[in-house]
Formats: structure tokens, sequence, C-alpha cells
């Protein structure tokens, strides 16, 4: 026995009713300028990860830009996915790094990114160049306020969404203390905002 979950079209293809939903939005993760520029013709974010305020700033919001002045629409939101970790005793900021880290640490297109951002890493060695992150304040690290002081830089930098991701910390010390680290900074955040 067959059973329709909808209008049966003249073809025979089974169809759903219409349902209502949230909006679908289209996101394109982006490093360099080439990728930018596409998610500038088509995407509704552009969605980065371990990118310094900077680099987005002069690299890749003007090759947004240009790929959505050609596809004549407006330019896409921009959301940053950055690590960071509130600086306690007995916690090492370079391991965190690497340990939330390496795996992009280690890949080609992101070091390249870096790179082009002007920090000296190299993906055959991810120990040292989660160094570089932490040195050069893309893996934010300090006080709540600190972090939070780092986030909003992001934000002037023009970056619509800051996601603060507590990787390292949930991996070396637990769920409690990246639970505890996240209420912090976002306490932070929000009292820097008011």
């Amino acid at each position: 026995m067959r059973r329709l979950l909808g209008p049966e079209d003249d073809d025979g293809a089974v169809r759903l009713p219409p349902l209502a939903h949230p909006g679908v939005e289209t996101g394109l993760g982006v490093l360099r300028p080439a990728l930018a520029r596409a998610a500038g013709q088509v995407a509704d974010a552009a969605i980065s990860w371990m990118t310094p305020h900077g680099y987005v700033q002069d690299t890749l919001l003007p090759a947004m830009a240009k790929g959505a002045a050609e596809a004549g629409r407006p330019v896409p939101r921009v959301v940053t996915v950055l690590h960071a970790a509130v600086d306690r005793p007995h916690r090492n900021p370079y391991r965190l790094a690497y340990t939330a880290a390496r795996a992009h640490l280690a890949g080609p297109h992101y070091t390249d990114m870096l790179r082009r951002a002007g920090l000296r890493v190299h993906h055959s060695r991810p120990n040292l160049s989660a160094r570089a992150l932490v040195d050069a304040g893309v893996f934010l690290h300090g006080t709540p306020r600190e972090i939070a002081a780092g986030l909003a830089e992001y934000g002037r930098a023009g970056v619509d969404e800051v996601v603060v991701n507590v990787a390292g910390v949930y991996s070396d010390r637990g769920r409690e203390d990246a639970v505890r680290d996240l209420r912090e900074i976002l306490t932070a955040g929000r009292e820097a905002e008011s």
C-alpha cells in the first residue's frame, strides 16, 4: 500500500505540502580573497576561522565588496570563529592553542592565509604556528575583559558576528572549565557593551 505525504502531480511524483520554516541562508567558508569575492557574489554570510581582524578588514572585506558589486547585491554578513581561553593558573596558552587548532595549522590553506596576514607560520610546524596565534592575538588569551576587548576589535574591523570557541580549554581541562571560560568571556563582553 502506497502512503501519500502530499498531493501527487501529473507526473506521478509525490509532493510534500508547504511547511512553515525559518529562512534558509547560505554561508561560505572564507580564508583568502578568491573565496571572499565568491562569497560577495552569492552568500548571505562569509564565515572565517582564525582570521586576524586586520586581515578581515584589509583583505577579505574589500574582496567581498568587489564580488557583491559585480553581482549587484549587498555585501554578506561576516562571521568569524575565534579560539579563546581565560588566563588561569596551570594553563599554558600555547598548548591550548595547539590543542584547539593543530589540525587547521597543519593545513597549507590555513597557514597560507595566516602568512598573508603577517604571521610567521608553516603547516609543517603546527606547534610553532600555535605560538604565533597566541603572540599575534589570533588565539585570544588573558582576563575575560582582555578577551572581550580583543573580540571588540573584530567588530571595529567590520565583523558582524564572532563565535567564541573554547575547544582548547574543553579538550585540555574539560567541560566545566570550558563553560566557565565562555560564561566569563560573554559576561565581560556584555559589560563592555553597556
